[in-house]
């Protein structure tokens, strides 16, 4: 390596093989997610020039040392055939299995670091945590019940009816029912319930769900009666309020209704709606929308004119801006990068509202208008006639390295 070398950030630093030489052209890192180094290195450590780190892990000299991003599930035979220990370094997920015998954790595994999430069922969670030599992130224990699932579950009829009667169930993740069960299948079917995660669920299941769970779950969060739940993104237009399953929705994702949708279209298709997200609604139809949904509990975007909606990276040219047809509300949840051939009249005769959620760069004479014109301003804005910054390597002329995965010195 070349001297006088400056690194940004390093995702892991291995350290256990460092010599006097191998650090000696580096003048600084600038930090380190986590260092992994041998006792008989720790003065190494010291003589680098560490800005922030957040783990560091010591290990022996000759450990078996495994880096994990990701996930890694600890089952019965994961130390099968393993002639010496093992030390996890995991920026992810540890996912402990409830069959794996205490003493393969005990003989195996020699050390564990975690930033992230450590799942264990509670009768191995005490020779685990001997174990574990730092965590930074949730520990979730979970008990030993008749039937195990890891990760989400979907919990519908079809599942249901495959269960054995009077089932023990414990789910390691979230459990959603996305539609309404029978009751009477699930007192049938499910003894006792444990979810780490959250759950999801209609009102009319929550108290029999709620009757069958176990000490430490998730807490319930119920979809109101009468509702019909929808996941993922909605456009209503004219064709699909002339065809909804349900008059009531409760939607997981952002709402848009189109704008060609006349206020009687939607008095007369939708009885009420509820939205985790935000609804998109013309102000055409302020009144009507007013009447089916609670303001107070739901973000709502009246828009005028036509709906520019951005999302992702959008560069905006004075070409398409001019070719509107109407005024426009902007709303933005990604990055949009304005034109400086767009003037600051035409933004004023063209836009009638900006909500900013995302990013907005802009001339310093394209923010005035657009600060005028805010309505949500959780986002950022951005004089987009400032170079960017160099950095402080360039600036001294050394040599430099953004950003690296994993760097052994």
């Amino acid at each position: 390596m070349e001297p006088n070398k400056t690194i940004g950030s390093v995702n892991v630093l291995d350290l256990r093989n460092a010599t006097e030489a191998s650090i000696a052209p580096i003048k600084q890192i600038s930090s380190a997610n986590v260092v992994i180094y041998t006792p008989q290195k720790a003065d190494l450590m010291t003589r680098l020039n560490l800005g922030s780190i957040n783990m560091a892990i010591s290990v022996p000299a000759d450990a078996s040392v495994q880096n994990v991003m990701g996930q890694v599930v600890i089952n019965r035979d994961y130390f099968k055939n393993q002639t010496a220990q093992v030390y996890l370094v995991v920026m992810g997920q540890v996912m402990v299995e409830p069959d794996v015998p205490g003493e393969d954790i005990e003989k195996g595994l020699g050390g564990v670091a975690v930033m992230g999430q450590l799942i264990c069922p509670e009768p191995l969670m005490g020779v685990v945590q001997s174990k574990v030599q730092q965590i930074m992130g949730q520990t979730i224990t979970y008990p030993p019940l008749a039937r195990t699932h890891i990760g989400s579950l979907t919990l519908d009829e079809r599942y249901l009816n495959a269960l054995a009667d009077q089932t023990e169930l414990a789910v390691v993740g979230a459990l959603i029912a996305p539609q309404v069960l029978p009751n009477n299948l699930l007192e049938q079917k499910l003894k006792k319930l444990f979810v780490s995660g959250e759950i999801r669920c209609h009102e009319e299941n929550a108290q029999a769900i709620q009757a069958r769970l176990a000490n430490g779950s998730g807490k319930i969060k119920a979809i109101p009666a009468g509702y019909e739940w929808v996941m993922k993104p909605l456009v209503l237009d004219n064709a699909l309020l002339a065809a909804l399953p349900a008059r009531k929705l409760y939607c997981s994702e952002r709402v848009q209704i189109d704008a060609e949708v006349e206020p009687a279209t939607l008095d007369k298709s939708l009885e009420g709606i509820a939205c985790e997200a935000m609804i998109l609604c013309p102000e055409s139809l302020r009144r009507v929308l007013t009447q089916k949904c609670n303001l107070l509990e739901t973000q709502v975007v009246f828009y005028e004119g036509e709906l520019l909606l951005v999302e992702g990276e959008f560069h905006l040219r004075a070409s398409r801006f001019n070719s509107l047809q109407s005024k426009v509300t902007l709303v933005v949840f990604g990055e949009l990068t304005l034109a400086p051939e767009i003037t600051a009249q035409a933004l004023k005769e063209r836009l009638v509202k900006v909500h900013n959620l995302g990013q907005i760069k802009c001339t310093p004479d394209q923010m005035d208008v657009i600060e005028a014109r805010l309505g949500i301003r959780d986002g950022e804005l951005q004089d987009s006639t400032l170079p960017e910054e160099a950095s402080e390597a360039k600036q001294e002329g050394e040599l430099a390295i953004g950003s690296v995965n994993y760097l052994a010195l």
